[in-house]
């Protein structure tokens, strides 16, 4: 393997990506079609995924990736989540990043994103009317997607009162949304970032969500979603 192989995998494994203009010399080993090519071998023996988006080059692990890719343990100590946190919260967390995904990337074609920001205020009241929409139309019969394991984390949802907009309590819907910005935020996942109250998706999240909008998982999810926002207009 060419040493320059070697600095640009190290690079990327340290943030996650390289930019021209930040990683100049790394960018140009990478434009070495030598080092591509060796890259490419790697890619399928360790697992990961290279997508460039102009002039940045980002390192994606796949599913079958034993290295990279976070479990319930990495989650909470982003979340700096005890172990007394129940896993159902973590779940209903992992519901909520679903959905918060959904509110900026729904959109048609090759530009799926359609919102710039979203309020804290209004993103607690989207996911509240999805939630009661989800617990209707199963209650109704309107709709067979839904397991009890969903319908459980939608009444947790509602469950819980708003809080303070500063909460971090797991018993609040606010605590819960303000600890998964922390996840979300620059010094872990780099997927959204808060400014004047409003939540904004990072480049990063822009770059990459074409990528994963063609995974016929995350198709399925946001067709699935839509299919519950329908009723939530008749709440």
């Amino acid at each position: 393997m060419k040493k320059q192989t070697a600095e640009v995998f190290h690079a990327l494994m340290k943030k996650g990506w390289i930019d021209r203009s930040g990683n100049t010399d790394v960018w140009r080993y990478y434009e070495d079609p030598e080092v591509q090519e060796e890259l490419e071998t790697m890619k399928e023996s360790l697992c990961f995924e290279l997508i460039r988006s102009g002039d940045r080059l980002y390192l994606v692990p796949t599913q079958d990736n034993d290295l990279f890719l976070k479990n319930n343990i990495d989650f909470r100590k982003d979340i700096s989540a005890n172990n007394e946190v129940r896993i159902r919260d973590l779940n209903l967390l992992n519901y909520l990043s679903i959905y918060l995904l959904y509110l900026f990337f729904h959109g048609e074609g090759t530009d799926p994103k359609c919102r710039e920001f979203i309020a804290k205020e209004e993103a607690i009241r989207a996911f509240s009317d999805h939630c009661r929409a989800c617990i209707k139309g199963a209650e109704a019969a309107e709709q067979t997607d839904y397991s009890d394991h969903f319908i459980q984390l939608a009444n947790a949802w509602l469950s819980k009162t708003d809080g303070s907009k500063d909460s971090m309590k797991f018993a609040e819907r606010y605590g819960l949304l303000n600890r998964l910005l922390v996840k979300f935020n620059a010094e872990h996942d780099d997927l959204f970032y808060q400014e004047s109250g409003n939540i904004r998706p990072t480049r990063k999240l822009d770059d990459l969500m074409p990528y994963f909008l063609r995974k016929d998982r995350i198709s399925e999810i946001q067709e699935w979603i839509k299919g519950v926002n329908k009723d939530a207009a008749d709440l």
